[in-house]
């Protein structure tokens, strides 16, 4: 993690992933996405949140392999 990456909150992450608050949180609780805790507060690296959206792609079909 860069020392200049500002952290996003649970409500900023949220819009950048593009799903609700709610659903950030309970993945927080099962652990699917890296976070950082810092007292009670939870803060995401936005370089994680982009390796998180890389790690889940999912690739088209092939058109040519039909």
């Amino acid at each position: 993690m860069a020392h200049d990456e500002e952290m996003k909150s649970v409500v900023e992450a949220a819009g950048v992933l593009g799903i609700s608050p709610h659903t950030l949180r309970a993945w927080v609780r099962g652990r699917r996405i890296p976070f950082h805790r810092l007292g009670r507060r939870i803060v995401f690296a936005p370089t994680d949140l982009q390796k998180f959206i890389r790690a889940h792609r999912v690739p088209a079909h092939n058109q040519a392999a039909r």
